[in-house]
């Protein structure tokens, strides 16, 4: 495959806010795992025309020391059909995971986002309507993927919002079944995941032909930011800062992230109005999800 002996063997593929940050966290502390960093290198989404395979690995694993398994979570591989097609050419064989949230809730989550990194200027109501106006994903080009993506690092205000679209998840399985046999995909509903974390670790673990470890504690996370974030980000936006954050070591990123998160009220209730017509929104989407799973989803 290259000059590497060690490649990526699993890749966490989606969705955005349904709990893959706490997932690729975990996996790092298993001492047969390496995750990438950063936790997202895009690489096969946004920057695959930028460097060759080989210097994705170099600059995504080159901490490497022992670790046997390999693996990174970046949560659009999912959605965007190109990156499937490339993850099929290079890594036909690889372990893929996808975890699935309500699709309300992460709509909301990923609203909230967006609004409290002063990325998005309209409340949620107003960011739905949106959604329905804008382009469809499926028409979208890579080029203009790339400069989105681009764009988002940067902090600027955002123009696709991917708020509904990332909740039709039938569409995205139909796509990636294109490519893999159901057998190479592990499913965690997002609320199992967060309601018994070692149970579903533990179906990780096996998935993955990794060990499990007895008496493991497993730390909630809990990335979305307080109330105060926003008015943080909008001055360090206007200061002209923010261009800068991808030069911040990861690491001292992650710390920042938790310090916003500690700040101001908490992510406010959502208006039961638009909880309601978004419920009808998803419920066909969700029944397609059922039939090409054959499993049930209780989202409400």
């Amino acid at each position: 495959m290259g000059k590497y002996s060690f490649y990526p063997q699993f890749f966490i593929i989606g969705l955005q806010k349904c709990g893959t940050t706490a997932l690729a966290s975990y996996l790092q502390k298993h001492p047969d795992v390496l995750m990438s960093i950063p936790k997202e290198p895009h690489y096969f989404d946004t920057f695959y025309t930028e460097m060759n395979l080989n210097e994705y690995v170099r600059r995504c694993f080159g901490h490497r020391k022992n670790e046997n398994i390999l693996g990174e979570a970046t949560p659009f591989y999912l959605r965007v059909p190109w990156a499937l097609a490339r993850l099929a050419r290079h890594f036909p064989h690889a372990k893929y995971i996808a975890l699935l949230r309500n699709p309300i809730e992460r709509a909301y989550s990923s609203w909230w986002m967006y609004y409290s990194r002063a990325m998005e200027p309209f409340n949620f109501k107003e960011a739905i309507k949106l959604c329905l106006e804008q382009q469809e994903f499926a028409q979208m080009t890579e080029e203009s993927w790339k400069k989105i993506m681009i764009a988002s690092r940067r902090g600027e205000t955002i123009h696709y919002r991917p708020y509904l679209n990332d909740g039709y998840y039938a569409q995205c399985l139909n796509k990636f079944f294109q490519y893999f046999d159901a057998k190479q995909l592990l499913i965690i509903k997002t609320e199992e995941f967060n309601q018994d974390t070692a149970s579903v670790m533990k179906e990780v673990y096996g998935f993955l032909g990794l060990d499990c470890r007895e008496g493991e504690i497993f730390e909630k996370y809990n990335e979305a930011y307080g109330s105060s974030a926003r008015r943080i980000f909008k001055l360090a936006k206007n200061a002209g800062l923010l261009r800068f954050t991808q030069s911040v070591p990861y690491s001292v990123r992650s710390r920042i992230k938790k310090t916003l998160s500690k700040m101001g009220d908490k992510k406010p209730a959502m208006d039961p109005e638009m909880r309601a017509w978004l419920a009808r929104h998803y419920a066909p989407y969700n029944l397609d999800l059922e039939k090409l799973l054959n499993r049930k989803f209780v989202w409400k």
